[in-house]
């Protein structure tokens, strides 16, 4: 996998993100569960960007 795409995928999440948190800031939740599950959304992205980030540094540790 390529640091390119490691990137890619990160801006991807990112800009993901920016849209739940715009929507959720505007009250744009009709429900709880709509803002649960917009939470939910925008924890699986974290977790995603944070695996992203993970493996990123382990491969610049196998490039050292």
């Amino acid at each position: 996998m390529s640091k390119d795409l490691l990137k890619y995928l990160a801006n991807k999440i990112q800009e993901e993100r920016r849209v739940i948190e715009s929507d959720m800031a505007m009250g744009s939740a009709k429900t709880y569960d709509d803002y649960r599950y917009a939470a939910g959304i925008y924890r699986g992205l974290l977790i995603a960007n944070n695996l992203i980030i993970e493996t990123s540094e382990r491969m610049d540790s196998d490039d050292e």
